[in-house]
């Protein structure tokens, strides 16, 4: 059996891409990509958006941060909400500074229905490993459990991945155990 390799494009040449000009505001730069973004449904698995924009966002990494932040505690819609977090965890990939301190805000979608915005908060959470993320987590994955949906895609796969990834964090594990003994 042949497996092909893949490519993805969001990684590729991240770091040699130029940073945005001054003259581009970030708020304009969010509110375009937001008019871009569409959810995955029944005929595509992934996320459709442009992605030099998206590239340009992420590229100016804390600077991108306050428009991508604002857009998330306005909104109430699935599609900016996932474009909102997609953004964020683009941002943190970029290299962006203190992208926990952004749990206020993120942490009222943590009890979505949305698999669209929970595989994105497992992202994120799953890169900043902020101790409060890791209850809504394991809620997640449980209630996803109860009711498997795999259409367009299974989100306890990147929730399972972040869990895992506080698990395999030594400080967290050993905070996360402590915690269970407290309460046992």
């Amino acid at each position: 059996m042949h497996i092909q390799p893949v490519v993805f494009k969001s990684f590729y040449n991240m770091s040699q891409k130029p940073l945005t000009a001054p003259d581009e505001d970030p708020h304009k730069m969010v509110e375009s990509f937001t008019k871009t973004f569409a959810l995955p449904d029944e005929k595509v698995n992934h996320a459709l958006f442009d992605e030099q924009l998206a590239q340009k966002i992420s590229n100016n990494k804390e600077r991108a941060v306050e428009p991508v932040l604002e857009l998330l505690k306005k909104t109430d819609n699935e599609k900016d909400i996932t474009a909102g977090l997609f953004l964020l965890n683009r941002i943190t990939d970029a290299g962006a500074k203190n992208i926990a301190d952004t749990y206020p805000v993120i942490s009222r979608f943590n009890y979505s229905k949305s698999h669209n915005v929970q595989v994105m908060l497992a992202g994120i959470y799953r890169k900043t490993l902020v101790p409060d993320g890791f209850g809504p987590l394991v809620t997640m994955f449980w209630k996803n459990a109860q009711n498997p949906v795999q259409i367009p895609f299974d989100p306890n796969e990147e929730i399972g991945g972040a869990i895992l990834e506080y698990l395999r964090n030594k400080n967290s594990a050993h905070f996360y155990a402590k915690n269970l003994e407290n309460t046992l």
